[in-house]
């Protein structure tokens, strides 16, 4: 930001909303906004337009509009992920094609905090956590892919689940240090003073405890297959927090090809028109994964810019 700070042909906006795409002469030229009062505005580019605004997951209404089933979910997304550059690009006078817009990825360890929808990182789940229903009992493998474990929590009671940890784990990890800190967490002495702060049978959950444990002893899960165990749930106190599937990227969006031109629904070019990121599609299929992600935005971003660059001239 320093850098473009200092140089005087680069103007940065913010908070403003893209309503639509300016088209002269069948090119894109151009972007209206929208300020926060709700003043519009040509930001006009001239020659050229990238599209880097990122998914839909945070626009419930146009998530269920591609998966009913997912109608009121909370999500793990910032509440910019619209989908407005999606809107924008299939207008019928800009007609971008889009690809696996009903392939919608949910994350399974999400709290709900208030109002604030807040994710439990999966590397708690990898590092040995273990999650319960609210009878006290596993049901999944709890390393699986994230669209199994939100599968294996909807059909549960309430369609939630409690992520279970050990101070052992707590005093490796100041990420789950402070999920306790944030009030995030019930805590027990016991097994079964966990059970009661979770309201659940306090015998069934102990002895999912006491029955996981072995399976660590083992290196054996043999009621759900799970391979990775790290260390027993031993060390007093013990914490759960609640979890539940959340939507957390959208892998569809718009066509693009290799240079990151927009393709219409022809499978045409788009002249003017790029993107990168999560406002494409067709890059992770029916299941991202994060390093994928990372590769996605930065790779293309940076053919995006290069290829906007060449076309501006």
């Amino acid at each position: 930001l320093d850098k473009i700070d200092a140089m005087d042909n680069v103007t940065i906006i913010t908070e403003v909303a893209g309503k639509s795409l300016v088209v002269t002469d069948g090119k894109v030229t151009g972007v209206v906004c929208e300020d926060q009062h709700g003043n519009e505005f040509t930001a006009t580019a001239g020659k050229g337009v990238v599209l880097a605004t990122g998914g839909f997951g945070a626009n419930n209404d146009m998530v269920a509009e591609q998966n009913p089933d997912l109608k009121g979910y909370i999500t793990t997304n910032a509440n910019g992920a619209q989908g407005q550059g999606i809107t924008m690009a299939t207008a019928d006078d800009v007609n971008a094609a889009t690809v696996d817009m009903d392939q919608i990825q949910l994350h399974p360890t999400v709290h709900v905090e208030g109002s604030n929808a807040v994710l439990i990182t999966e590397g708690l789940r990898g590092d040995g956590a273990i999650l319960v229903n609210q009878s006290g009992e596993r049901f999944t493998d709890e390393v699986g892919t994230r669209d199994v474990v939100s599968a294996a929590e909807n059909s549960q009671e309430g369609g939630y689940a409690w992520l279970i940890v050990d101070q052992k784990m707590a005093d490796a990890s100041a990420v789950i240090q402070g999920y306790i800190d944030k009030g995030y967490a019930e805590k027990g002495e016991t097994y079964e003073e966990l059970a009661k702060a979770m309201e659940m049978d306090e015998k069934t959950f102990a002895s999912t405890m006491d029955e996981w444990n072995k399976c660590v002893e083992s290196k054996k899960d043999e009621k759900f297959n799970r391979t990775t165990f790290a260390d027993k749930l031993d060390t007093a106190p013990y914490y759960a927090i609640k979890v539940q599937p959340g939507v957390h990227h959208t892998m569809g969006g718009l066509v693009i090809d290799t240079n990151t031109e927009v393709l219409d629904t022809d499978n045409n070019v788009i002249p003017g028109l790029f993107a990168a990121g999560e406002v494409t599609g067709g890059v992770h299929g029916a299941n991202r994964l994060g390093g994928n992600a990372v590769a996605d935005f930065v790779v293309f971003g940076r053919i995006a810019g290069t290829q906007a660059a060449d076309y501006v001239g």
